[in-house]
Formats: C-alpha cells, structure tokens, sequence
C-alpha cells in the first residue's frame, strides 16, 4: 500500500467525519440564521415544479441505497438474497435512480445558472457544492454501468472497508485493490460531505428530525376572524390591529 492509499482510505475518512460533526454543530449553535435553504422560489418556480421534487426524491433513495454496504454479504445471502438478485437491484434501480438523479441536477443547474437573477442569488460555496454533487453522481453512474456484467464484486472490498471506517479499524488494502472509477467516486462523496455543512444543504439534517418533532408537537388551532365591514372598505386599514386605524370623519 501506498503513502496516498494509507491517507486516502485510513486517514481522510475520519477528517471528513470530524468536520461534518463538528462543523455541523458549529453552523447550528453559532449561526442559527444560517441555517436555511435559501428558497429561491420567489425569483423562479416553473422549473423548481418538475426539478426539485424529482431531485429530493431521487436522492433520499439513493442515499437509503448506499445503506446497504452496511449489512454483511453473509446476511444478505442467509435470507436469500444472491449475489446475482443483489447485483440486479443495485444495477436497475440504482442506475434508474441514479439517472433520474443527474437530469433533475442538470435542471436544477440549469435554473441556478441560466437565469439573472437566480445566478445573483448563487454564492461561491454554491458553485462548490453543485461541482461536487455532479461528479459525485456522474462517477456513481459511470461506476454503475461499467460493472454491468457484475464482473467487481464491491460487497467483498467497498462494503467491507465502509464498514471498518465506523469501527475504528479502516481495511485500506480493500480500497487498494478497488477500481479507479469506484476510488474517485468515493473520494468525490467524502469531500462533499466534508462541506457539506457550510453550504445550504445543511437543511437536510433538519429534515431528517422534522418528523420525530411533528409527532410530539400539539395541535394548532385556527380560527377565522371576523373582519369589520368598515375595514374591508378601507384596505389601508388591513396594515394595523385595532384602535390603531385612524377614525373615518
């Protein structure tokens, strides 16, 4: 192994976890305001319609995909799940979503870069995120269709190497041997994260625990008002509460 696999895949993994966690931490404690999307709805929707939600979708399900370099080879194949059925789920649904996932990126893109004022409303740490989301995803593609013919079996180097990071002892000679387009891939992955939390993606952790508050949060009650038939004529009197409106003489 060499000097640049030993960082690569035994040293960098657990920087760029420390800057997700800490940086993370830091975005939300220090600077609350921060924590937003952005919304650019306001300055352009037509696209946002089809993109955004293909986009949001498309994306939870190939995050939730890559949760399977979790599970064990050895568990998969106890409840019947082959290396071939695996590999064909991986291929088909993967690939789809990992398509579907690049158009709506080109839109999103598109929209960002192709209109005046939504670019004015692009900060260089969005240019960042969107380089690195697109090669991230288009080496994910390219990675996918090159294995078509399931010729790198990944469960028995990658998913096993994923698995050491998160116990404290990486396999860097699983990755050595890994192909380069699978090396680049995850090498893209790690420093999107890695920056992930000073760029408006850091929403997606409050998505993440949005539901669990729901569940717990009471009920809100609403209630029409009625409004004074003398306010209705009057629009300017809309703008303030009662007893402020000046009297009609």
């Amino acid at each position: 192994m060499s000097p640049i696999d030993i960082f690569l895949w035994g040293v960098y993994p657990y920087i760029v976890l420390t800057i997700l966690v800490v940086g993370t931490i830091m975005r939300r404690v220090f600077f609350p305001r921060t924590w937003s999307t952005k919304s650019s709805q306001f300055l352009e929707s037509k696209n946002e319609m089809v993109a955004t939600p293909i986009f949001h979708l498309m994306l939870l399900f190939v995050l939730f995909g890559h949760l399977g370099m979790f599970i064990p080879k050895e568990v998969m194949d106890s409840i019947g799940v082959n290396e071939h059925m695996y590999h064909m789920a991986a291929f088909y649904m993967g690939g789809g979503a990992g398509v579907l996932l690049g158009i709506a990126l080109i839109l999103l893109i598109r929209r960002r870069f192709g209109i005046k004022r939504m670019k004015a409303n692009t900060s260089r740490m969005d240019i960042v995120l969107y380089v690195l989301m697109t090669l991230t995803i288009v080496l994910g593609i390219c990675a996918t269709f090159s294995n078509a013919d399931g010729s790198f079996e990944y469960r028995l180097s990658l998913t096993p190497w994923v698995r050491s990071i998160f116990i404290g002892q990486p396999l860097v000679a699983q990755m050595a041997i890994s192909p380069l387009i699978y090396k680049v891939h995850i090498f893209c992955g790690l420093t999107f994260f890695a920056v992930l939390p000073f760029t408006r993606i850091v929403h997606m952790f409050s998505g993440i625990t949005a539901g669990f508050k729901y569940l717990g949060r009471k009920a809100i009650v609403y209630r029409r008002r009625k409004i004074d038939e003398r306010a209705l004529a009057n629009e300017r009197a809309l703008e303030f509460p009662s007893r402020v409106t000046p009297s009609d003489k």
